[in-house]
Formats: structure tokens, C-alpha cells, sequence
């Protein structure tokens, strides 16, 4: 019973996780790169979420980071870095459109990449799932957004090296995440990404106009959305989600990014209820539960426990 609450703390967790990223392309391309350069953008989130987590650790127990866990911190804030850097570069060369398009093919990169460096066995339960989940983002996408230009060979590469950054990072990070706090992991990689970050945005912020001030209220407004949502609480909670499942579990839930994204455009008024999004929805929902209940390597025995 204990088991399957703590799944449940790593699904409600995840899910959050995954409506703020849901929210964070609009966000992001209604800054990038008009106001800001995508280099700044990323060097300005590393130096916020860094901030932001180092002020936190001060109000939680010290944690002391074993040597043998260092390299693996080291790696997941390199790897972070690199997740959102290529996530901000996309947007000058693509538009939000493919940045869900693509996203939508994580899970499978996650489960073929924890097959191929964890040796969890990729069941027909689990590929069906993992496919049947990506229909249903796709479905979203194409019928939901009208397929423009902007899909340039760069953009999509850059959408494409966004999501193995992001797929190593879930299997890279997913063992400390079961030793040590959301905070503490965090403080450590946001404080190594800003320093591979910020020597990158430096030639660039002097030309930056948010820091000449000449941007509307509403470009501050989606900046500190992203600063605060999709930087700090999406990366405290996303080690809460790694703690108690899987990482292809976990990566399923970004189908639910294209879906998230439809639903803020109908309430805005951008677009209108229509029959592929419940349908969406279903299949995302379907792909998840089949997914999630995919015995994974070492999970009978630790059921006997």
C-alpha cells in the first residue's frame, strides 16, 4: 500500500511537471529570440534556478554528496545545460509546432536508451503503450496547429538533440534522485550548467533589449513564467517523479505537452474544441496506464519485500 501511495507522489508530481512544460514553448518563443538571445535566455534560467535552489538549501537539512554520486551530478548538470541550450536555439529556427512534434517521440528515445544502458527489457506491453501514447500527441499536433515554414533542417535537429539531452538526463539523474533531496541535486546542477552557460551568453547580453528596457509588460510576464515555473518548480519536482518511477514512465507524460498547449490556446481563444483532443487524450492516458503497468527488471522481487 505504502508502494503504490509513493507512486502516486511520483505521478501527481510528474503530471505537474509536464502541464508547465506543456505551458513553457509559448512562453519561451514569445521571448526568444526577439527579446532575448537564446544563449542569455538559457545563462539567465541556470543563474535563476541556481540562485533560487542555493537560497532554498539554506531552510533544509545539509546533505553531504557521496564522492562515487559526484560524477553522476556532474554529468546530469552538463547534460541539463545542454537540454536548455538546445531548447532555447530551436526557437530560432523552428516554431513551438515542432518543438511538440518532436517532444512527442521521448518516450521512445527513453525506452530504447534505458533498454540499451539499464537493461530494462522493452516489453510488447510497454512498446505498444509507448507508441499508442505518441499517436495521440501527434494527433493534437497535426490537427490542432497549422503546419507552417518554419521547419527548418537546423530546427528540428536542435528539437531532436533537445530530447536525447532530455532523455540521458532522465537516465543519467534517476539513481542520486533516490538518495538525496529535489533541492540539493538541484543546487549542484543548476550551479554547473551556469557555469558552462554563462561564458556562452556573456558576448551576447550587452545586446539583449530586455536589459535596455524597451519590452512590453508582457514579455516580463512569459520571462518570469519560464524563470519560475519551468525552471524552478518543474526541476524541484521532476527528481520527486524519477524517485518513484521509471524513466520511460516518466518520459510518457510528455505527450501531454501538445494537449496542455491546445487546451491554454482554447481558453485563450486561439483555437476551438474539437473531436481529436478528447480522443488525445484517451490514447495518452492509454499509453500511460500501459506503460506504467509494464513490469519493469526487479519489480516482482521488490514487490515481496
Amino acid at each position: 500500500m505504502e508502494t503504490k501511495s509513493r507512486k502516486w507522489v511520483g505521478h501527481l508530481a510528474v503530471l505537474a511537471v509536464y502541464v508547465i512544460f506543456g505551458i513553457n514553448p509559448n512562453c519561451s518563443e514569445a521571448v526568444v529570440p526577439e527579446y532575448i538571445s537564446p544563449h542569455a535566455f538559457t545563462a539567465a534560467r541556470m543563474l535563476f534556478g541556481s540562485a533560487v535552489f542555493w537560497l532554498l538549501s539554506l531552510f533544509f537539512p545539509r546533505e553531504r554528496v557521496e564522492r562515487r554520486d559526484v560524477w553522476t551530478i556532474l554529468v546530469g548538470g552538463v547534460v541539463l545545460a545542454g537540454t536548455l541550450v538546445a531548447f532555447s536555439l530551436a526557437f530560432r529556427y523552428t516554431s513551438p509546432c515542432y518543438v511538440s512534434l518532436v517532444s512527442a517521440t521521448s518516450p521512445l528515445f527513453v525506452m530504447l536508451m534505458a533498454a540499451l544502458f539499464l537493461g530494462e527489457p522493452i516489453s510488447m506491453r510497454k512498446s505498444l503503450g509507448v507508441f499508442v501514447g505518441i499517436a495521440g500527441a501527434l494527433m493534437i499536433v497535426l490537427f490542432s496547429w497549422k503546419i507552417d515554414a518554419n521547419a527548418t533542417p537546423t530546427g528540428l535537429l536542435l528539437c531532436f538533440v533537445n530530447i536525447l539531452f532530455y532523455a540521458a538526463y532522465l537516465l543519467i539523474t534517476r539513481a542520486v534522485t533516490k538518495k538525496y533531496s529535489p533541492v540539493t541535486l538541484m543546487k549542484w546542477m543548476f550551479f554547473i550548467g551556469s557555469v558552462i552557460c554563462l561564458p556562452l551568453a556573456i558576448p551576447v547580453i550587452p545586446e539583449s533589449p530586455m536589459l535596455q528596457g524597451a519590452v512590453p509588460v508582457s514579455a516580463w510576464l512569459n520571462f518570469f513564467t519560464v524563470m519560475i515555473f519551468s525552471t524552478v518548480v518543474a526541476y524541484f519536482l521532476l527528481p520527486i517523479g524519477l524517485r518513484h518511477l521509471r524513466p520511460t514512465t516518466v518520459s510518457m507524460y510528455s505527450n501531454l505537452q501538445p494537449l496542455v498547449t491546445a487546451v491554454v490556446a482554447i481558453a485563450a481563444g486561439q483555437d476551438i474544441f474539437t473531436w481529436n483532443k478528447p480522443v488525445a487524450l484517451l490514447l495518452i492516458a492509454t499509453g500511460v496506464y500501459l506503460v506504467t503497468t509494464s513490469r519493469a527488471k526487479g519489480d516482482a522481487p521488490a514487490e515481496k519485500k
